[in-house]
């Protein structure tokens, strides 16, 4: 398992959303099961007459318009939805769209394709041997075999037209004419009854194939009869006496009544293909028929309430499981760090809380134990900056109560020497006083500062020639190494400030002899400041609290060193407050590098 927490709850959710989801699965497979079961027990009769009804529709009305009533009342006689398509898939009809309800899924094969240009095929036989004198002169009854076929593919081209410009002019109830006899019935006088006799002449005056469509004819069975090796005059041929359909009407998977094998005889498949290719374009075209479902009971019938509750109530059991283990291990160390908190919050900064694991809680009780911490660690630096402060003003307070009691008690004559002492000592505590309030000021950000370009050099220099004094009767060599670099935006006092105290703090720490240097050079966006001196250096344990307040490298804290141990931290406070970093880098014994880090006035690390 693993150790991160949200990972267990993303396993925990994933669980029950995979229960949820197999519990529901199971359900639909059973009704899917159940549903399929049934459609596939339907009859093979029912299946034969919507696939034979529909393409008679189709052979009898010339076009596939008006086929959507038809195609309702098969699916409400026989219970199967009843679907049809072209072969790209476009939906002609579909029983469940009409009934004005979602639209099933349909099944993955098709149960058949509709080609009305197969009941041609199959009716071509019995029309032409039943009695001529029956077909209307103007129109010559085709007479069997390939020799003929271009006359038969002009018969069923004027038919197929006839029937479908009826179709469209609303003569759609055709059905009572016999599907065999349909070519000379839809040529014959008086075939449509209802339809006005303009709207029959106008449909016989366009029904006619054109020479054009009659050449094209001649030449497709010649070029068929010559690819096929057959006889020319093939007179004796049955072309459409098998019945059998021609191979490129059907589409390849589909099944259905329509889907036979091709004769054998060459002449007669030659004769079929060009009579199939010739009505394209002039027959319906072909149509996918797909059933499924059934009855609308069917899945009403496999849905079993009681089931579906039982599952339901698995899960929810499941859900409830979980969630009362998540909540008891997310809200014990919770609870845990409660009560750390409240304790914390009473004063008792010792308090800490048990960290177990390394997940999302682990880490949020480890930050409360670095907060407490923290917290402990600045207490505890509060109540050394405040008995610091203590013994700062402790001795020259003292000193100065000292003297003003023995002038008041008359032990003492005051003088001009007793008067400066007493006023330097006030001076030096008015001195702490305001480093104090520099100090507090920049720890929050609130340290007043009026910043303009800077010339780093001129600074260097001035500071040089300000303690070049001191230096000299330490017997210090104090230079400045700087090169030509950019100004920085900075207050002049306040850096002077900062160089100052590092400048004084070298001094002190150098023996006679030694130097100290003051470097500038730039780098990127920043320039740098550098106070290098020659002399005892820091010990690395030490290293780390050169910014402490009230810190001296003399362990002692005596007074003698001349400082008070305020002077670092206030020159880090003062380089923060203007966006840079001051860093300590010592070697006991070599001396020590004070490094000021400022942006350029210009640069990308520059001010705004």
């Amino acid at each position: 398992m693993t150790r991160r927490f949200r990972t267990r709850v993303f396993v925990v959710v994933a669980l029950v959303a995979a229960t949820a989801v197999g519990a529901t699965a199971w359900l639909t497979v059973r009704a899917t099961r159940a549903e399929f079961a049934e459609s596939a027990a339907v009859e093979k009769r029912v299946v034969d007459d919507i696939y034979d009804t529909l393409n008679v529709y189709g052979v009898k009305h010339g076009t596939w318009e008006g086929v959507v009533q038809p195609v309702v009342r098969l699916g409400r006689g026989t219970g199967q939805r009843i679907r049809l398509t072209t072969l790209a898939g476009e939906v002609i009809v579909d029983t469940d769209t009409e009934a004005a309800r979602t639209a099933r899924p349909a099944t993955r094969r098709a149960s058949g394709v509709l080609d009305p240009r197969q009941i041609i095929l199959r009716s071509e036989g019995a029309a032409s041997a039943d009695d001529p004198s029956d077909a209307p002169g103007n129109i010559p009854v085709p007479p069997p075999g390939v020799k003929m076929m271009p006359a038969k593919i002009a018969f069923y081209r004027q038919a197929m037209r006839l029937r479908a410009c009826v179709t469209r002019a609303g003569n759609v109830d055709l059905n009572a004419v016999d599907t065999i006899r349909w070519p000379r019935d839809a040529l014959k006088a008086g075939a449509f009854v209802g339809l006005p006799y303009e709207a029959i002449q106008r449909c016989s005056q366009k029904s006619p194939s054109s020479i054009g469509e009659l050449k094209a004819d001649r030449d497709a069975v010649a070029v068929c009869l010559h690819q096929s090796g057959g006889p020319s005059n093939a007179a004796g041929s049955n072309a459409a006496g098998s019945g059998a359909p021609a191979s490129g009407a059907l589409v390849p998977g589909a099944t259905g009544p329509g889907n036979q094998q091709p004769p054998a005889n060459a002449a007669d498949d030659c004769a079929d293909q060009v009579l199939q290719q010739r009505l394209e374009g002039v027959a319906p075209e072909p149509l996918l028929l797909w059933l499924g479902y059934g009855r609308e009971t069917t899945a009403l019938r496999a849905f079993q309430p009681a089931r579906v509750i039982t599952a339901a109530v698995l899960v929810a059991v499941l859900v409830i499981a979980c969630t009362v283990l998540l909540s008891r291990r997310v809200l014990a160390p919770i609870g845990a760090l409660a009560v750390a908190a409240r304790r914390l919050g009473a004063g008792d900064l010792s308090e800490r809380v048990a960290v177990r694991g390394r997940d999302e809680i682990a880490e949020l009780a480890r930050s409360f134990n670095r907060m407490a911490d923290s917290l402990q660690r600045s207490e505890a630096a509060q109540h050394r900056m405040v008995s610091d402060i203590a013994h700062e003003l402790r001795t020259p307070l003292a000193n100065i109560r000292g003297y003003l009691e023995a002038l008041h008690d008359g032990v003492l004559e005051p003088d001009p020497d007793l008067v400066l002492s007493l006023l330097e000592e006030a001076v030096l505590q008015q001195r702490l006083i305001d480093d104090l309030q520099d100090l507090a000021l920049a720890e929050s950000g609130a340290l007043r500062m009026l910043c303009t370009p800077l010339d780093v050099r001129e600074l260097l220099e001035t500071s040089r020639v300000a303690h070049r004094a001191v230096a000299e009767s330490h017997r210090v060599e104090l230079t400045v190494e700087a090169e030509a670099v950019p100004a920085v935006d900075a207050d002049p006092d306040r850096l002077r400030q900062v160089v100052g105290n590092l400048v004084t703090n070298a001094l002190a720490a150098t023996p006679p002899g030694g130097r100290i240097t003051l470097r500038a050079s730039s780098a990127g966006g920043v320039v740098e400041i550098q106070v290098a001196d020659t002399g005892r250096g820091i010990a690395p344990d030490e290293l780390r609290h050169v910014f402490d307040r009230f810190w001296r490298a003399d362990s002692a804290r005596g007074r003698a060193t001349g400082g008070r141990g305020l002077g670092l931290s206030i020159a880090q406070g003062i380089v923060q407050a203007h966006g840079g970093s001051l860093v300590a880098e010592s070697t006991p014994g070599r001396g020590s590098t004070f490094t000021i880090v400022l942006p350029r006035a210009d640069g990308p690390g520059g001010p705004e």
